[in-house]
């Protein structure tokens, strides 16, 4: 019987943007309010009186109209963020952009500031004067932009990994759940106590693969291995399963030279090889072939799992994600985003192809 599919992660807390954009309107209003009270103080040590009435509706103005360029700043450093490996290309963009914004500001600034009856000043005098410190005063907000997007993403990546974790200690548990089926560990012992009057040796060698495979189900690892540390494992669980169907099932490989050393999600073709046993040989009478292929195509690692003969079910649909598959298709997406691909179609006089399409990433040669 197929178990039921793993019960999804819950999705990541939405962002709130009323808040989010409501707590800038803020800062920058209080940023206004303290120049005011900066101002009338100053007002008031030269013996002059406080203009409240125009003061603040000017301070303010003077403000708002940097406040609006803030969502320019938060575009540009998502489209194009000064970081370490980019910030000699990224970084004059800002600063043009931050030029460019202090005539426009002025240009909003200067009819309201005419408006409110206080004195005329020619727009061409103010921009010479205040040029050089409203530039100082946009690139503190591409720097406080900044921080707060760093931290941001930092916040994503954290929660990602947490979710990320949950899913790899899933897929453990998982694996190690359809291993120990009763009826998995019966035939294994079974096969063990047979071999065990004829051929010591290979019931021994039956053995110490189920203790490697269990050990290396439980052990805490990375969550991309190099490819041939994949294939390692899962021919641990070929050489136990092949005592079962015996000359019945014939595992081959199609590695390309160089794929072992990409990088792919630790036992994720463990639960695709079973899935092609489950629904291919283990329902049928006569013999079987599953075969492993990968290959580099276009930066991207082309992995796939095909059975000859298996897949669909009486009415030739492909069969429901069950926890492997279903767990398969989440780390996935967890992993590489819209950078992966599973895809399930079915072959030519039968059988079942599941294909996956990886990002490109290598381990280090040894």
């Amino acid at each position: 019987m197929r178990a039921p599919a793993a019960r999804p992660d819950p999705p990541p807390e939405p962002r709130r943007p009323l808040l989010f954009w409501g707590t800038i309107a803020l800062v920058w209003t209080a940023l206004a309010l303290v120049v005011s009270l900066q101002t009338a103080v100053w007002l008031r040590t030269q013996g002059q009186s406080v203009p409240w009435g125009k003061l603040i509706p000017d301070r303010l103005t003077d403000w708002y109209t940097c406040a609006v360029f803030t969502p320019v700043f938060f575009l540009l450093a998502r489209r194009f963020p000064i970081d370490r490996q980019r910030w000699t290309r990224h970084l004059p963009i800002h600063l043009a952009v931050a030029a460019c914004c202090v005539p426009i500001k002025y240009a909003l600034y200067l009819p309201i500031h005419d408006g409110l009856g206080l004195p005329h000043r020619p727009y061409a005098a103010v921009l010479e004067t205040n040029f050089a410190i409203e530039s100082i005063a946009f690139w503190a907000v591409i720097v406080a932009v900044h921080a707060v997007e760093y931290y941001r993403r930092w916040r994503e990546r954290d929660a990602a990994a947490a979710r990320l974790e949950a899913q790899l200690t899933q897929a453990r548990l998982d694996a190690l759940a359809a291993q120990l089926q009763p009826h998995f560990l019966f035939n294994t012992l079974q096969g063990v106590s047979t071999l065990m009057h004829r051929d010591v040796v290979a019931a021994n060698e039956m053995l110490a693969r189920l203790s490697s495979l269990l050990r290396a189900t439980l052990r805490r690892e990375p969550h991309e291995v190099p490819l041939v540390e994949e294939l390692a494992l899962l021919d641990h669980y070929v050489g136990i399963v092949q005592a079962r169907f015996g000359d019945r099932l014939r595992v081959e490989y199609e590695i390309a030279p160089g794929a072992e050393r990409a990088l792919v999600p630790r036992l994720s073709l463990q639960p695709l090889v079973e899935n092609a046993l489950q629904h291919g040989i283990a329902r049928r009478a006569g013999a079987g072939r599953v075969t492993i292929a990968a290959v580099r195509e276009n930066g991207a690692l082309a992995l796939s799992v095909t059975d000859d003969d298996g897949g669909l079910d009486t009415n030739g649909d492909f069969p429901a994600d069950g926890i492997g598959l279903g767990n398969t298709r989440a780390r996935l997406a967890e992993l590489y985003g819209d950078g992966q691909a599973l895809a399930l179609e079915p072959i030519a006089g039968g059988g079942l192809r599941v294909r996956l399409r990886l990002p490109w990433h290598a381990a280090e040669p040894a």
